[in-house]
């Protein structure tokens, strides 16, 4: 008899390979022969030689398969050995589970029987521990546990068992045994495998002189089980009994798998249970086999009046309350905001070793999904990794199976956070030291106190008000005094913090003395966060963002100074964003060798953020091990008309009129008319024609657009409700989780000052979103195919992760659109929503896309990356012909070329390699060094931007690679590229407003410019209003420049923050500089407007010289650049404009 196992669980496994040795040694003369295949460490090569995996699946007399959480590739391997294997089938999990066979049953009998008894036909999770068939989404995204796939596993069964008592024999029997079976699985000790193997062996294999098989040691719900002992309580009292409740101590809540499947977490609860038992009281709680009740009985053990918890540890992987089956996290989330504790999740490593580890850049995707993104949702802290499994070898005859470790360093440092939070909770106010740090990049004197949307100088201000009226020992201080302690005479530049005579603040770090540059209001330090290289910020602009490059001395200094020298209690970034989060070290999943982690040390870590920034903000969440504090952006207002504008709209209206009145003065305003449509950019060309009615309805539709496009009023100021978040954090309580996003499209996000969590990237894209993205997608190609005849052979999208978790996905509706696939109408896993649409149904062929991402985007939805080289594999798998699908046209003739150039590669190499779509930075970076050449001035020719963003973003994301290079392939992929698209979704943010709209679409236009020769067609999706429209880039600039960097409604707003408004004015006057370098669609009249504005007009120009006049000399140079460059020609009356107010700037700096 021949049984191959294919299984993930380790301990499973390790008592099968127990089992066998003892059964040899008893029954030495029977031809038993056990296969065993660990699968989870192993896929690679399982993939890569999978004929002998195949063929023992094919040959067994009974083939156990457990593939929870497998690639999709050996999925597939596995699959085709079950549907050649003869025997019996057993499948734990819900992969491959339409496969089971036992005896007389099977999955189809058993859909035949649940839809006998009123149950759908879907046969649904038979085991209950992958997978999300079957689970009810509620409009939240949370699985429903009432009509999910928790009750009808259940119900399944219990159904199961009782017709199998009833009727023994049969198919009810082997129904029966397939649920037993699971059972004996999940919980993997010598006893369950040892009945696991004879329940097989007796039943299904004529061995009727073994012992019968024991009942199933499985614990059903949440009980209270010693880690150590194994022994096991109901309640809270009974255990207190045998543990010896200390009441000087604190109580630290522990919840872990009271189960091994797939792995045994024990030794790492052990370790962790030991550390914390030096400290605390430790109530050990354990989860096994879901139940409906179960998170009644946790609220339970959890609030017990006698014996209160102060901190929740859980290493269980997905959301409290809701795993792979679904359940309630809506209810869990309610418990822990009454507890009122910081909730703690650690995390285990599954499928790699120590050594791979080491070597891995982030945490692999689908861990990083249920072991650190999912917990945040319910406002789990410190995400990193306590546990990692040892070493192992399935070489030979007898594997070693690997197990679960703990991380010694980790767990150390977990605690040592703990009990540093756990502080928070007992010291008083007036007591705690607090390190509140802001930054000065790029750096000078224009950029102090530098955040998105924020005045900073006046949110410090009352951030030093609120935190002495909670109790704090600490000062308020003006905004003015601030400003003059930060920024007047440069002092954020000198090499010494004070003037030549004071006292000033300095720290010895290995030997050298540095300057720490801040001050101390009573217990509270405000410091300017130092440079991180500050040879990289003067030179080679590449070097601020290498992530091989440790931080400078000064900036090690810093940091060390707060932990020993200033000893804080806890440490606050203020606003969005610092350098901390972007220091060398993995992605995710932080090690002590990782900077960010080695800085923050012990100390408690909040972090003001702007709420609208999801995808930056995750990178800061948890690369800098942050509790988030969300702000808003400032109010919106609408743009209106001014000037020009206004004076067309006048004379369009007062045509209208005429047309009845006074016929005969139609001709002059037509004329007058077409002149000031021209000089506001609406109306092209320099023939003599007046206007047609046509272009009067253009022209009321642009004006229109215009007068009604919101704006930013001024910038954000701290409110009492986000102080309030902050004061809450402070005092060690639990911060609500909120929503990153879109305030204007989604008001639910409200109120701010809450812990910020992205949007479930299970849900990306929402079918809302699809249907806008695609709709974007669609009035593209039309306005191509209108303006060239032809369909646009590839469209090159740029995938960002803010667009992504603002929209929910509306960028990935505009791909699918493109490559002919949709969201499936019924109900579908997480994994499985997709699917490609015949080519028959398509009035048009299937295009191809080159898909650019940022490294936010590949941190934070590396499921949807998955996804999309899942779906390209399925199109390739079609074999259409090149009429009907470019993208495979374009495949194939790259695996041509690839075969030619590189014929020592795999065929299953080239085919990755040429079908690959997505590239982005390599790991480790997230953007381009586009932004820092445009800031520097330093690019000598157009052609040098391109070059660098195809460099940068040349690293290959395909179904079996991950970021690897890859640049000859995205080279042939430019020479395709028709047009380019970025989506604008959110009214926050013109494409001016923001330097990646230029670094990243820009960059793209040049780049392909570069390697075709001749411009792609440059369009924008703007989806910020109800209905989607599609513009060209030129249109989008000039509606982004009019109605905010010359309006003066947008430019009165700013002003009123002095020093903050003229320092965002001079951050748009860059991005206007970077799109003109791009992509040349920024006209020269803009830059003539330009200068008119902000160096024509004089009282302007003398309130800009006041309130920040280092920001202000920039603005000068960037006009004087573009002329100098060609991008506008300036009359000698613009550029005497320029030099008189640079050197008028220039003097009151020198002052």
């Amino acid at each position: 008899m021949k049984i191959t196992i294919t299984a993930v669980s380790v301990p499973a496994l390790r008592q099968i390979q127990a089992f066998r040795k003892r059964y040899e040694q008893q029954y030495p003369e029977d031809d038993l022969t056990i296969v065993c295949f660990y699968v989870a460490g192993q896929e690679q090569r399982y993939v890569l030689e999978p004929e002998r995996i195949i063929k023992d699946i094919a040959t067994a007399d009974v083939a156990v398969v457990d593939t929870m959480g497998a690639s999709e590739e050996l999925q597939e391997i596995v699959a085709k050995g079950l549907e050649a294997c003869k025997g019996h089938r057993i499948v734990i999990g819900n992969a491959l589970r339409d496969y089971i066979r036992l005896g007389s049953f099977s999955m189809g009998a058993m859909g035949k029987m649940m839809k006998g008894s009123g149950g759908k036909k879907d046969s649904g999770n038979v085991s209950g521990t992958s997978g999300t068939d079957g689970a009810e989404v509620s409009g939240n995204g949370e699985k429903k546990s009432s009509a999910g796939a928790l009750t009808k596993m259940h119900r399944m069964r219990r159904m199961a068992m009782m017709m199998g008592n009833v009727l023994p024999f049969g198919v009810t029997r082997d129904m029966k045994n397939v649920f037993l079976l699971i059972d004996y699985w999940q919980q993997a000790t010598r006893t369950d495998m040892e009945s696991f193997m004879h329940l097989i062996l007796r039943q299904y294999g004529g061995r009727k002189f073994l012992p019968k098989e024991k009942p199933c040691t499985v614990e059903y719900g949440v009980y209270l089980k010693d880690p150590f002992s194994m022994e096991t309580w109901d309640t809270p009292a009974k255990f207190w009994k045998k543990a010896a409740f200390d009441s000087q101590r604190e109580t630290v809540a522990l919840l872990f798998y009271g189960h091994s499947y797939p792995n045994d977490f024990l030794p790492v609860v052990q370790a962790l249970a030991e550390k914390l038992g030096e400290r605390y009281n430790l109530l050990p709680i354990a989860f096994s086999q879901n139940e409906d009740g179960d998170l009644k009985k946790l609220r339970a053990f959890l609030t017990q009046k006698k014996t209160p918890v102060s901190a929740v540890v859980n290493l269980m992987p997905f959301r409290l309350g809701a795993g792979p089956m679904g359940g309630d996290a809506v209810q869990a989330v309610e418990i822990l905001k009454e507890l009122d504790v910081p909730y703690f999740k650690p995390f285990c490593l599954t499928r790699v070793s120590g050594e791979e580890w080491e070597r891995a850049d982030a945490v692999n995707p689908g861990e990083f999904l249920i072991s650190i993104l999912l917990p945040e949702l319910d406002g789990g802290i410190l995400t990193f990794p306590v546990g990692v499994m040892g070493s192992g070898s399935t070489e030979g005859e007898e594997p070693v199976f690997p197990q679960l470790e703990p991380i010694a360093e980790r767990v150390d440092i977990f605690v040592a956070r703990l009990s540093r939070r756990l502080e928070l909770r007992k010291k008083k106010r007036e007591e705690k030291r607090l390190a509140v740090i802001f930054y000065n990049y790029p750096p000078g004197e224009s950029n102090v106190f530098g955040g998105a949307f924020l005045d900073t100088f006046a949110s410090a201000s009352r951030l030093l008000e609120g935190l002495k009226e909670a109790g704090y020992d600490t000062e308020g201080r003006f905004p003015e005094e601030l400003q003059e302690v930060f920024v007047t005479g440069g002092h954020c530049n000198l090499p010494q913090w004070c003037e030549e005579g004071e006292d000033g603040i300095t720290w010895e770090f290995e030997g050298e003395e540095y300057p720490i540059r801040g001050i101390c209001v009573g217990n509270v330090f405000l410091g300017l966060q130092p440079l991180r290289d500050p040879e990289g910020e003067s030179g080679d602009p590449g070097r601020y963002h290498d992530r091989n490059r440790k931080p400078s001395g000064e900036y090690q200094a810093f940091y060390h100074w707060i932990r020993e020298g200033f000893q804080a209690d806890a440490m606050i970034h203020f606003g969005t964003h610092g350098t901390l989060e972007f220091l060398p070290g993995k992605d995710n999943g932080m090690t002590g060798s990782c900077w960010p982690d080695q800085l923050v040390g012990e100390i408690p870590h909040f972090y003001y953020y702007y709420i609208g920034n999801p995808s930056e903000a995750m990178i800061a969440k948890r690369r800098s091990l942050a509790t988030l504090v969300s702000y808003q952006a400032p109010e919106l207002k609408k743009s209106g008309l001014y000037g020009d504008y206004q004076e067309l709209r006048e004379m369009i209206g007062e045509y209208r009129e005429s047309i009845q009145s006074a016929p005969e003065r139609c001709g002059d305003l037509l004329l007058n008319i077409t002149k000031a449509g021209k000089n506001c950019g609406f109306l092209e060309g320099d023939s003599g024609e007046n206007c047609s009615e046509k272009d009067l309805d253009l022209l009321e539709e642009r004006l229109y657009e215009y007068e009604n496009s919101l704006i930013t009023d001024g910038l954000h100021e701290i409110n009492e409700t986000e102080l309030n978040g902050l004061v809450y954090g402070l005092d060690g309580g639990y911060v609500p989780v909120g929503t990153a996003g879109d305030v204007v499209k989604n008001p639910s996000i409200l109120p701010s000052g809450r812990n910020l969590v992205q949007f479930d990237p299970r849900l990306v894209p929402t079918r809302t979103a699809c249907e806008r993205g695609m709709k974007a997608a669609q009035l593209s190609v039309e306005a191509y195919h209108e303006k060239t005849g032809t369909y646009p052979d590839t469209t090159a999208l740029i995938l960002w992760g803010l667009e992504t978790s603002r929209s929910q996905g509306e960028t990935i509706g505009q791909i699918l659109y493109y490559l002919g696939i949709r969201l499936k109408t019924e109900k579908s896993s997480y994994d499985d929503r997709l699917e490609v649409i015949p080519t028959e149904e398509m009035d048009r062929p299937r295009m191809d896309v080159v898909i650019h991402i940022c490294g936010f985007f590949r941190d934070m939805y590396p499921n949807l990356i998955d996804n999309l080289n899942a779906m390209l594999r399925q199109i390739l798998r079609l074999e259409e012909g090149p009429e009907k699908s470019y993208f495979t046209a374009n495949t194939r003739k790259m695996a041509e070329e690839l075969q030619r150039s590189h014929p020592e590669m795999e065929e299953r190499e080239v085919w990755d390699l040429a079908s690959c779509r997505i590239f982005g930075p390599k790991e480790g970076e997230y953007g381009t060094r586009f932004t820092d050449i445009v800031r520097k001035g330093s690019w000598k020719d157009a052609a040098e931007i391109g070059s660098s963003f195809t460099e940068d973003l040349s690293y290959g994301y395909s179904f079996r690679r991950r970021g690897v290079k890859a640049e000859e392939v995205l080279a042939g992929q430019y020479d395709h590229v028709d047009f380019i698209s970025q989506v604008r979704n959110n009214v926050e943010y013109e494409l001016t407003d923001l330097d990646h709209y230029y670094e990243f679409y820009g960059g793209l236009a040049r780049a392909v410019e570069n390697k075709k020769g001749s411009k792609p067609v440059m369009l924008v999706a703007d989806t910020t209003g109800e209905a989607v429209k599609v513009q060209d880039l030129k249109s989008s600039l000039e509606r982004g420049i009019a109605t905010r960097l010359l309006n003066p409604e947008w430019i009165q707003g700013m002003m009123r923050h002095d020093y903050h408004g003229v320092q965002q004015i001079a951050k748009r006057f860059e991005n206007v500089m970077g799109f003109a370098a791009s992509t040349d669609a920024v006209t020269g009249e803009t830059f003539s407007r330009m200068t008119r504005c902000y160096a024509g007009d004089e009282k302007l120009r003398k309130q800009m010289q006041k309130s920040n006049k280092w920001a202000y000399m920039k603005m000068m140079e960037r006009l004087m650049e573009a002329s100098n460059r060609g991008y506008f020609e300036a009359t000698e009356e613009e550029l005497s404009q320029i030099r008189e107010a640079y050197l008028e700037a220039e003097g009151e700096a020198e002052e």
